[in-house]
């Protein structure tokens, strides 16, 4: 804009502004004097000049308003032709002289900010994204659950294939066993050592309750001398005073009864046949006797044995020295069906191997 004119409108302003001030001064006189003059009450004079400050401030924010609006105006460089026309229509507030609406000035300065606005409605739903095209990173293992329940048993599987037969054993584990009342062995049957019969004393109530072969040379390691009052064992006697020249063909009654435990390499199975001398179909006889074990009347009871029938014994050890005992074994009917076993009758025995 050039700046002659600028000036121009500059002094036409400021002259109308003052002019206008000036008429507003006289009109407030005036108008003040003529309170002065013609007011009869305190109570309207007051209320008449309260109502003359209230339009002399609102003309000074009009003035105001003015300054700013020519402040705005001189930062704003030239547009068109008639720019002066629509700057000073804007400055006095005039409307279009055609169109009968008021013409729009130049931006003013920034106002304040408002106050924030509530939040708007929420938007429609996105469409679903695409897969990724990165590969999934495994993160690393979590830590080890507690086990679960036991699952239901499943249902039975079929029966797989038959497998291949195995190599015929050598019979290198072998069997052993305890030839009770003898000192040797039978045909094909190693001795691995002889011994006497052990056990606890027939009158006792505690200790062992089964025979043992004990060997003729025992080898002690720590020891103290003397009965401390533990457990015990004894010899044992024969008790065949009644059985002597039938069952038994010699006089064995109180002696001291031996033993020998034997070992057959080719076998693998030990059984221990009772009310038999023979053995069943595929095993083998090593040999047979009677059964024997302690009286019933005594309190300290036994394991039944297979005594040879033909028994040997320690010499020179007859005497009623007690210890263990042995008695034949008896069956009584009742629970036991008779026949076929009889009524008091001594029952046999077998040893037999597979």
């Amino acid at each position: 804009m050039d700046e002659s004119l600028i000036g121009q409108h500059q002094e036409v302003d400021s002259s109308s502004s003052a002019r206008e001030s000036d008429d507003k001064h006289s009109v407030l006189h005036r108008e003040r004097r003529a309170v002065k003059n013609n007011a009869t009450h305190k109570q309207d004079f007051e209320k008449r000049l309260k109502a003359m400050e209230e339009r002399h401030n609102k003309s000074t924010r009009r003035l105001q308003e003015i300054e700013k609006r020519l402040d705005a105006l001189l930062r704003i460089p030239p547009r068109s032709g008639d720019l002066i026309d629509s700057l000073m229509r804007y400055i006095l507030g005039q409307r279009g002289q055609n169109t009968g609406k008021e013409r729009v000035g130049p931006p003013g300065p920034p106002g304040s900010p408002g106050p924030t606005g509530l939040p708007g409605p929420s938007g429609p739903r996105g469409e679903q994204g695409k897969p990724g095209t990165n590969k999934p990173f495994q993160g690393p293992p979590g830590p080890k659950g507690d086990q679960g329940p036991v699952g239901k048993t499943g249902a039975k599987g079929p029966q797989g294939a038959k497998g291949q037969r195995g190599q015929d054993g050598s019979g290198s584990s072998g069997v052993k066993y305890v030839r009770w009342g003898r000192t040797t062995c039978p045909s094909g049957a190693q001795i691995v050592y002889k011994g006497i019969v052990g056990g606890e004393y027939y009158n006792h109530h505690g200790g062992g309750a089964n025979y043992l072969c004990l060997p003729h040379k025992p080898k002690y390691d720590r020891y103290r001398n003397g009965v401390q009052g533990g457990a015990y064992i004894y010899g044992t006697e024969y008790q065949v005073s009644s059985f002597v020249g039938t069952v038994f063909k010699r006089n064995i009654h109180d002696y001291e009864a031996l033993c020998v435990v034997c070992f057959v390499k080719s076998r693998g199975s030990m059984l221990l046949m009772p009310a038999r001398n023979d053995c069943p179909s595929g095993w083998t006889e090593e040999y047979h006797g009677y059964l024997m074990a302690e009286h019933y009347r005594h309190p300290h009871s036994r394991d039944f044995i297979c005594l040879d029938g033909d028994p040997e014994y320690v010499p020179g050890s007859q005497a009623s020295r007690d210890g263990a005992l042995l008695y034949p074994v008896e069956g009584r009917c009742g629970s036991l069906p008779c026949l076929p076993y009889v009524e008091g009758r001594e029952l046999t025995c077998a040893v037999c191997t597979k």
